[in-house]
């Protein structure tokens, strides 16, 4: 069933018969900026993950995304623009897409961030795409031997950066082979999101889905967020923790989900999934810059090895060609 969803054009993306071109610039930008946004929060997560409860500052988090959706689509219907009805399945979809990529995600991702650095971080969810290509041979894709040489290499980029490249700097690495792990559980929970957002891409808006996902992702930290309200000293948390949960509800939560659903919609999966490899490069910027952390050979040696694996996974795979978008 989802190997049809995810083959099947969408109505975005459909054209007169005969037509066929690239995928607009627009939906490039779009997902290219997404995947930098989120390429930051790496950095920001290490903030708040050194001062607050990991389901806590979710919660709060998600609550405020949730708030400024929430008065987006109001906005929007005030101006006349249709909202549409989600249906059962839809919602379904969206809850898992909630789980995977919203709870799953932060939470191995905020985890794994405590026991590791935030460049070896960057440089492991990079790997998105080859799980991304992984998934889709599970699914009856035919993967070529390109792509198989594709993951390989994204792996020894992967072991380069967390084997030779933890340690050191403002926040040491206390245990980089478990944050590793709990990182690359955050990797699949990401890549089984992308795939599910194509499931809803061609009947909802972007607002709509972020709007849905962020709801579902609120009600799943909110429980334990509140359990974890005991003991809470809020006036022990510095202003960058605060500015930082700030900055991922507005920007990673709503800009960069709106941004990601949006370019979704024109190309398909599959050309969407190299764009994740703007997060390595965003991430060790903004870790050397902000964090102080030392930016090595392994940490160069794993951004090539996973953009080199993604470029052959690009490569090796057959794509169809995208419909011209209609008005």
């Amino acid at each position: 069933m989802i190997s049809n969803e995810l083959t099947r054009p969408s109505t975005s993306e459909a054209g007169p018969p005969g037509r066929t071109v690239q995928p607009a610039l627009a939906a490039y930008g779009s997902l290219a900026m997404s995947m930098t946004i989120v390429g930051s929060s790496v950095v920001t997560s290490k903030y708040i993950t050194d001062s607050m409860p990991v389901f806590l500052a979710s919660a709060m988090r998600f609550l405020i995304a949730a708030a400024i959706l929430g008065l987006w689509t109001l906005v929007e219907r005030r101006r006349g623009t249709a909202i549409p009805r989600v249906s059962g399945r839809d919602h379904l979809i969206l809850a898992l897409q909630a789980f995977t990529g919203v709870f799953m995600f932060n939470v191995l991702l905020l985890y794994g961030l405590r026991l590791t650095t935030a460049t070896a971080s960057g440089i492991l969810t990079s790997a998105t795409p080859v799980v991304i290509a992984v998934g889709a041979g599970m699914l009856g894709e035919r993967l070529t031997g390109r792509v198989w040489l594709g993951v390989m290499l994204a792996m020894t980029g992967v072991a380069a950066a967390n084997l030779f490249g933890a340690g050191g700097g403002k926040s040491p690495a206390s245990n980089p082979l478990l944050g590793a792990l709990l990182v690359s559980g955050a990797v699949v929970g990401e890549a089984l999101y992308t795939i599910l957002v194509k499931m809803v891409a061609n009947r909802l808006p972007p607002v709509t889905i972020a709007t849905w996902v962020t709801v579902y992702g609120t009600m799943m930290f909110l429980v334990p967020g509140v359990w974890q309200l005991r003991g809470f000293e809020p006036e022990h948390v510095p202003a960058a923790a605060w500015l930082s949960v700030g900055y991922s509800a507005t920007f990673v939560t709503v800009i960069a989900f709106v941004l990601w659903f949006r370019g979704l919609q024109r190309v398909p999966a599959s050309t969407a999934a190299p764009f994740t490899g703007m997060i390595p490069i965003t991430a060790v910027v903004f870790a050397g810059i902000l964090l102080h952390e030392p930016v090595g050979w392994p940490h160069v040696a794993g951004i090539v090895g996973v953009i080199g694996g993604i470029l052959l996974i690009t490569n090796g795979t057959t794509r169809s060609p995208v419909a011209a978008p209609t008005p």
